[in-house]
């Protein structure tokens, strides 16, 4: 078997870095692409006979009601806001958090990737 010279794997461990990294920035892209009807707004939190509730207007100036059935231990008082994230065509789903904000992990391994990269092909030279 003949061994790879210093050059050449080097040049081979750097595309690979580059088309990783292109690959998951890409697939970070496309999935946001696919949240982009998840709307951020602030609801208000209502307590009526013990029952918690988020109420909040939607993109069509809607008044939008939910139950809020697992309340955080540290329960806000009612009438506090609470950013809430949700589907702009079904109100009814909707988060605490961003349905989206595992992303920023991909969107980092994919920079990380690139420029890793990026630099094993210039130091190369």
């Amino acid at each position: 078997m003949t061994e790879l010279s210093d050059t050449a794997f080097t040049g081979v461990v750097s595309s690979a870095c580059l088309t990783a990294g292109v690959a998951l920035l890409v697939a970070a892209l496309l999935v946001r692409c696919l949240y982009a009807w998840w709307v951020r707004t602030v609801a208000v939190h209502l307590v009526e006979d013990g029952r918690h509730r988020l109420r909040w207007y939607t993109t069509r100036y809607e008044i939008h009601e939910e139950p809020w059935l697992r309340p955080p231990p540290a329960d806000p008082g009612a009438g506090a806001e609470v950013t809430v994230y949700y589907h702009a065509r079904h109100p009814h789903r909707w988060s605490l958090v961003a349905p989206y904000r595992w992303l920023w992990s991909l969107t980092a391994a994919g920079t990380l990737l690139l420029g890793v990269g990026l630099l094993l092909r210039l130091l190369r030279g």
